[in-house]
């Protein structure tokens, strides 16, 4: 008879799963502090509307309080608690503490500790895009911790272009061609007004790099245009993808590095031209490991019935994979 007491014992097994609802952020903080200028500084830092997607916007976190020694047992396997916590015999400056699996699997608790209410409602004025991306880096690892590197996404790329991503199954290949993939994905979902089609794509393309002007927004999107004309043709005649450009949506870019990657982030909706789909899109571009050939990944959501913040974080979660 085997002896249990040699088996690997990991206690967090026992857990119970995390939520996975990565738009809700519970912050634990005293009722006084919620309620005065510090709750609504954070309210306004959290509930930004996003603008890069088709109206009605969607706020960037959804975010509630909870008084941090009343967390009842039915809360505690929320996704994210950020802790804070105001005392004098705090440090001027600490950086935020990070806690994985305290109450559940796959959850993450971060402490901010201040030394004045004032402290903490600068933090939050300047410095809470530090707090969105812990926040965001974790989701998108949550998101794809169980998914391979093999689906049908690796599997359709060339050998040589060294790509590979990972990513669920479920994605179909549409058509590929030289430098150029396109998967998309699709479900039915239903509401009150019945059965509605999702679709989730994903679309790769590669270019000779010859210079960094390559990697401006108006390169970027021109190229993105012409990729659309050429590939990614709808259902009616004459209909093809294109960046929608409008006074409603917006269309931003940013740059920043990745593993030590220069990496060039897009975010917008597109439109069907000559018909009446369309939605978001999350693009990255990035040089490949000889510096020589610019790699764009894009992913985008048609779902005009639905919140589509969630789709678009396992877009991104795919992407950046990749990178």
């Amino acid at each position: 008879m085997q002896n249990c007491s040699n088996d690997k014992y990991s206690p967090h097994l026992l857990k119970p799963k995390t939520k996975k609802n990565y738009q809700e952020i519970l912050f634990a903080i005293d009722k006084k502090h919620w309620k005065s200028d510090l709750g609504d500084q954070i309210r306004k830092s959290f509930e930004v509307l996003v603008k890069t997607t088709p109206l009605p916007f969607e706020k960037q976190f959804q975010i509630d309080f909870v008084v941090p020694n009343k967390i009842l047992k039915n809360i505690k396997n929320n996704n994210c608690f950020v802790f804070i916590d105001i005392a004098k015999y705090h440090p001027d400056e600490s950086a935020p503490t990070i806690k994985k699996n305290l109450w559940s699997r796959n959850q993450i608790i971060i402490e901010l500790k201040f030394k004045s209410f004032q402290d903490a409602i600068n933090y939050f004025l300047k410095r809470s895009n530090e707090l969105k991306s812990i926040i965001h880096e974790f989701n998108l690892n949550k998101i794809s911790e169980n998914w391979s590197f093999k689906n049908s996404i690796s599997s359709s790329l060339d050998g040589g272009s060294n790509l590979q991503f990972r990513a669920p199954n479920g994605y179909k290949l549409n058509k590929k061609t030289k430098n150029f993939w396109w998967w998309s994905n699709l479900e039915i979902k239903k509401d009150q007004n019945g059965p509605h089609e999702i679709q989730k794509g994903i679309v790769i393309y590669q270019k000779l790099y010859k210079n960094q002007h390559q990697f401006s927004k108006e390169s970027y999107i021109k190229l993105k245009d012409s990729i659309g004309k050429r590939f990614l043709k709808g259902e009616k005649k004459k209909s093809f993808m294109t960046t929608s450009k409008n006074n409603i949506s917006q269309l931003t870019d940013s740059s920043f590095y990745i593993k030590g990657k220069y990496v060039k982030l897009v975010k917008g909706c597109w439109r069907m031209k000559n018909d009446k789909m369309g939605g978001p899109f999350i693009s990255y571009s990035w040089l490949n490991s000889l510096k020589d050939t610019i790699i764009t990944a894009e992913g985008y959501v048609y779902a005009p019935n639905f919140e589509k913040q969630n789709y678009l974080r396992e877009l991104e979660a795919i992407i950046i994979s990749g990178i």
